[in-house]
């Protein structure tokens, strides 16, 4: 199982270096629609996998295929969408990910507890047919790369761009915010049902509770955000996003009763997708003729910073410190939220 997880993960993170030029050089929409009718073909092969060596090279495939979907679909967004309304557009295309984040977690579950874990994957195959035939009828939205010349068509010529993006003053404090977050965030994320299970003797499907109700509070936050529309870009959203997170790890400290962490689950959650959206505003904004390869290395950075968050926080839980992960994240937070709040900058 665990080569199975590594494989997809590896092959998303690893991918996220080829994406983002290939974005840059073609149409971003017919990239999405081809990476969605991909990865019914990978989900396919896993779902009549005779083995696991084929299992495990189709998930492979997958996370080949899915590295390309979810920044293709946010340089894309921040094509067609003004400045203006770009944020509040961004909060909606994190509904979609949320239910689909929350949708897969129940039907896995569901299908491993019954032993129907082929048809999962049966499911996920129908799912991303309907949805690349559906993006194959609107190809018409497509938006193409802005080019200015063959040296900026020459992959070479991006990457050196994108590494220039790490040391350039007008990217790279938003990139490390991006690399933060997911260390500060998932460290938690990953083990908090355990912290449940050891601390109040919660079986583990009832620890798994908040993470749905984390989601719910990102559904709480996109459903909010088209009101708010430019207003969220101001520094005082992060800081106070921010805030939202950190408190919820406070209260997951000093709880008595596993009730109230269920609730800060919630707040967490919209505090963390707020925070999140601001990031990658910002970071649209601020390389505006290469987004795609921008925010590749955003989440190549947030996918790296996911890694390191999740080892620490599972060394530090194998030693028997599992708070000190929450006590680490109570007190980052707010610097966080501080240094995103200097990061922004006017529509």
């Amino acid at each position: 199982m665990a080569l199975i997880i590594t494989g997809f993960t590896v092959a998303y993170g690893a991918m996220q270096l080829i994406y983002g030029p290939l974005g840059e050089r073609f149409e971003r929409f017919r990239i999405i629609t081809r990476a969605t009718a991909l990865c019914s073909i990978g989900s396919l092969g896993a779902a009549l996998a005779p083995s696991l060596e084929m299992l495990t090279a189709c998930r492979i495939l997958t996370g080949v295929a899915a590295a390309g979907i979810i920044p293709m679909s946010l340089a894309t967004v921040s094509e067609l969408v003004a400045a203006d309304q770009r944020q509040a557009t961004l909060a909606r295309l994190f509904s979609g990910q949320i239910l689909g984040m929350v949708f897969g977690q129940v039907l896995g579950g569901v299908c491993v507890d019954f032993g129907l874990w082929r048809l999962a994957f049966g499911v996920l195959t129908g799912l991303y047919l309907v949805i690349a035939f559906a993006l194959w009828r609107k190809a018409h939205l497509g938006v193409t790369p802005r080019r200015t010349g063959g040296q900026a068509d020459s992959m070479a010529s991006l990457y050196r761009t994108a590494l220039a993006m790490l040391h350039a003053r007008e990217t790279r404090g938003v990139l490390a915010c991006f690399f933060v977050e997911a260390v500060l965030v998932f460290g938690v994320l990953a083990f908090l049902p355990l912290y449940l299970h050891q601390r109040f003797a919660l079986t583990l499907s009832e620890a798994t509770l908040p993470l749905l109700l984390y989601g719910a509070g990102g559904l709480l936050f996109s459903s909010v955000a088209p009101r708010l529309g430019r207003r969220l870009n101001h520094w005082a959203f992060p800081v106070a996003a921010a805030g939202l997170v950190a408190l919820a790890n406070v209260v997951a400290l000093v709880a008595g009763h596993p009730g109230w962490i269920f609730a800060a689950a919630l707040l967490s959650g919209f505090g963390y997708y707020q925070l999140h959206s601001a990031l990658l505003f910002q970071i649209t904004q601020r390389a505006p003729t290469v987004r795609s390869l921008a925010l590749a290395l955003s989440v190549s950075l947030f996918f790296l910073g996911q890694s390191v968050g999740v080892s620490a926080a599972g060394w530090l839980a194998g030693q028997g410190r599992i708070t000190l992960v929450f006590a680490i994240a109570a007190l980052g937070m707010p610097l966080l939220g501080l240094a995103v709040g200097r990061q922004i900058r006017p529509a």
